[in-house]
């Protein structure tokens, strides 16, 4: 499923909990098996689903980044900061269905859903969700002063490379080559808008599309104005 944007983990206060076959754990460690896009059952949201898999079973957990509830796309938002900074992944590329987080690994807590716990009549319990994620340390990023995972190459956005720092160009003589400038985790030639004579040239500020993904409406795309869902078309 094709999806433009990109999520940023420091634009998020991290928030824990989240909801499933795994059993109940504490602090096991997990690998991040896949990760995908899907379009919600009622077809008006799309969520983001990652696979986190242990030596004891799988655990799916689905983020509502597109959402036409703010309320759950901010929780979405909380939840996956959480994850990415317990991993050090803190870019998510939308286009490639976040596969910067593919491979990464942690420690994570699995519990009983609220009223799925065991009871007499059903001993074994039911459906468990996804309570925690730690880094392998097992450091919890939602706390203040968390020695949290270091970043890993800003992967989202640049195929694992290192960030690359771009330089300041100063009195460019007009006619000369444009310069290289970081738009949304990729690197682009963006002219340089001419000032009038006399005027220092100043570089038109871009929007930062890390800010893609939110309440969606029909008819948009959380801040666009497509007419389709933005997960419409998978590549």
């Amino acid at each position: 499923m094709q999806i433009n944007g990109q999520f940023n983990a420091n634009q998020y206060e991290p928030n824990q909990g989240g909801g499933a076959s795994h059993p109940p754990a504490q602090k096991v460690p997990f690998t991040i098996t896949g990760t995908s896009i899907a379009e919600n059952k009622a077809r008006d949201g799309g969520m983001f689903v990652v696979e986190l898999t242990s030596s004891l079973g799988t655990q799916i957990q689905r983020y509502n980044i597109w959402n036409k509830e703010p309320k759950a796309v901010e929780i979405a938002h909380g939840q996956l900061s959480a994850l990415c900074r317990a991993t050090g992944r803190y870019q998510i590329d939308w286009s490639n269905e976040g596969a910067a987080l593919r491979g990464a690994q942690g420690l994570m807590d699995i519990g009983y859903q609220k009223g799925e716990e065991p009871t007499p009549e059903k001993p074994q319990g039911g459906y468990t969700e996804l309570k925690r994620v730690y880094d392998l340390a097992g450091n919890d990023p939602s706390k203040p002063g968390a020695n949290q995972a270091q970043p890993q190459g800003q992967q989202g956005g640049f195929g694992g490379q290192q960030q690359p720092q771009p330089q300041t160009q100063q009195n460019q003589p007009q006619g000369g080559p444009t310069p290289m400038t970081n738009q949304g985790g990729s690197w682009n030639n963006q002219p340089q808008q001419q000032a009038p004579q006399g005027q220092p040239n100043v570089q038109q500020q871009q929007p930062n599309p890390a800010q893609a993904g939110g309440a969606w409406q029909p008819g948009g795309t959380g801040g666009g104005n497509a007419q389709s869902p933005p997960w419409g078309n998978r590549q």
